[in-house]
């Protein structure tokens, strides 16, 4: 592991630095070959895409080097003390696209002083990056072309979107059970509706979920083994004894003796059990609020959708079917923004400012890779072929 001595703000008045986490793996690397960044994203980074994983194989193919640089504010990257609202200034799309090129202009000093190799005047560098990490390639490229001659970028959610309803969309698309998900889904709405607190409570208990004091994140922590099942889907290999996560998902609604709403609550309920989730902290809107310590990623992460991105996952209006509860609204899960960080938010994410800068779904750029999985419900955000 090294570490790159960052600003801590390249575009203000701060002229302090911070220390960066950087992994390098040159084993591969020949005279004049491409140097492959990969900018972690939303989560620390890992010595192992120096091993593993498509910069990885990216290199060793072409005689390249892997250089892993972690995202400010993630992992042990820190500029600040403490995550409070006012010390969440810095954590913007523009000083990590920034600290990205100021680490490759005065690459060449400290690779060699981290890993003995030089790189070579005429090495190309190609940024690469999954998820949010993948918008920072293909931006990166748009805003420096001058250092960065290509991009790979891997379900990139390229356009910020505040009302962001196609997620649920894709994941009814992937799941055979999908409707009758939708029909548990409105029987608890009707629930929720009559406010008949013995009946809602009662639910609650049955789905694992009773100490979710709201109830509007008591229907929310229902969609999460739908998002993560289908997200994160990988088919089961040829000849292997691995199950199918979607169809083992889907089998808790063949039983016919029950109702819809029963088996969501059956399925739920298992899931807590066996995953050992800590449901106030897992489900609950605000909690954690008043935890301002380092090492919290979703708090960085929240702080950036709250500012910049938006990203919520939201339900489909009718006439569209909908998997998860109608309760799951823009204002739910914005509003903890200020509760988290105080004055240093101010209204929605602004997400006209990111789409005019970097161009939405129609990005300016050249030498650019999009890839994106048939069933990735963020690629309802990315760049994709008609």
């Amino acid at each position: 592991v090294h570490y790159f001595q960052q600003k801590v703000d390249h575009f203000g008045l701060n002229d302090t630095t911070f220390k960066q986490r950087i992994y390098i793996n040159g084993d591969s690397y020949a005279a004049d070959g491409p140097v492959y960044l990969f900018n972690s994203g939303e989560t620390p980074a890992s010595p192992s895409y120096l091993i593993a994983g498509e910069p990885y194989n990216l290199a060793k193919a072409t005689n390249g080097m892997v250089i892993i640089m972690e995202h400010r504010y993630y992992g042990d990257s820190y500029p600040v003390d403490d995550l409070s609202g006012p010390n969440m200034k810095y954590l913007t799309v523009e000083n990590a696209l920034e600290d990205i090129a100021y680490f490759i202009r005065n690459s060449a000093t400290f690779v060699q002083s981290a890993i003995g190799v030089t790189i070579t005047p005429q090495s190309k560098w190609v940024a690469t990056g999954g998820s949010y990490s993948a918008n920072l390639a293909v931006w990166a490229r748009l805003e420096y072309p001058d250092l960065i001659h290509a991009a790979y970028a891997s379900s990139a959610p390229v356009l910020a979107e505040i009302d962001f309803y196609q997620y649920d969309q894709v994941v009814g698309r992937a799941l055979p059970c999908a409707q009758s998900i939708a029909d548990a889904v409105l029987a608890l709405d009707t629930i929720l509706d009559s406010q008949d607190r013995g009946l809602i409570d009662s639910w609650k208990k049955t789905f694992g979920l009773e100490l979710l004091k709201d109830d509007a994140d008591f229907a929310g922590a229902l969609t999460d083994q739908l998002s993560i099942t289908v997200q994160y889907y990988m088919p089961p290999v040829a000849g292997s004894n691995s199950s199918d996560s979607i169809a083992t998902l889907c089998s808790w609604f063949s039983r016919t003796q029950h109702t819809p709403l029963q088996n969501l609550a059956d399925m739920t309920s298992a899931y807590i059990r066996n995953n050992n989730i800590d449901t106030v902290a897992a489900y609950s809107s605000y909690a954690g609020a008043k935890n301002t310590g380092l090492h919290q990623d979703g708090r960085a992460w929240f702080y950036q959708t709250c500012t910049q991105f938006g990203y919520w996952q939201t339900a489909p209006q009718p006439p569209l079917r909908r998997l998860r509860s109608k309760y799951m609204t823009v204002e739910w899960q914005s509003s903890p923004c200020s509760a988290f960080f105080g004055d240093s938010i101010t209204g929605h994410a602004n997400v006209g400012s990111i789409n005019r800068k970097y161009g939405g779904l129609l990005p300016n750029v050249t030498r650019v890779v999009f890839v994106n999985g048939l069933m990735d419900p963020w690629s309802e955000l990315s760049v994709g072929v008609d």
